[in-house]
């Protein structure tokens, strides 16, 4: 259950065999039903998942009851409500599986004792924070630079898992269009 993380870390940081015993020794195995809340939007956010298989979300809701995807996680990677974690305040946003699969999760608690013994935990923890800056950055530039199309053509070379494994609900919720609108831009192609 945990060799896949371990081979994340590996790839991704320079851990000795007692560095990832530290690590691995702070993940604990879940398993995730599609469209069960890990987390919503009255609570804290007390872990960071890493995904082994299948899929989560991240998401506001407005007053209106719409919701705005703002990250999907895939396998070998990381998701949680990052504000709502480093503040230990309430989320905004939930946490959602968008798919059956098995998460990895850490604690808030467990996160900064490695924080604070590891360096390399500390490197990880860095890209990782890169990773979602850039992230964030490109679908905040995506929503003003692209229209739709561009938007759903990007998506489409650069990860269709998005498009191949959700459903069209999520993915219209995630390019900021309407199902309508995807169809037809599936249609297309």
């Amino acid at each position: 259950m945990t060799e896949q993380l371990e081979q994340f870390l590996t790839l991704t940081i320079r851990a000795t065999q007692d560095d990832l015993g530290k690590i691995l020794s702070c993940f604990k195995v879940r398993q995730i039903a599609k469209n069960e809340i890990l987390l919503n939007d009255t609570e804290t956010c007390r872990h960071i998942y890493f995904i082994n298989s299948g899929s989560v979300r991240a998401y506001f809701i407005d007053e209106e009851g719409n919701e705005a995807t703002r990250y999907i996680a895939f396998e070998n990677n990381f998701i949680t409500t990052l504000n709502s974690f480093i503040t230990q305040t309430t989320s905004t946003e939930f946490l959602q599986a968008t798919e059956n699969g098995e998460v990895m999760a850490i604690s808030y608690q467990d996160f900064r004792q490695l924080l604070s013994i590891l360096p390399i935990w500390k490197d990880l923890y860095i890209k990782q924070l890169e990773i979602a800056y850039t992230t964030n950055t490109w679908r905040l530039e995506s929503f003003i630079k692209m229209d739709a199309k561009q938007r759903y053509d990007y998506l489409f070379e650069t990860n269709p898992k998005v498009i191949q494994r959700l459903s069209n609900k999520i993915v219209a919720n995630y390019l900021g269009i309407t199902q309508e609108s995807l169809s037809r831009l599936k249609g297309k192609k």
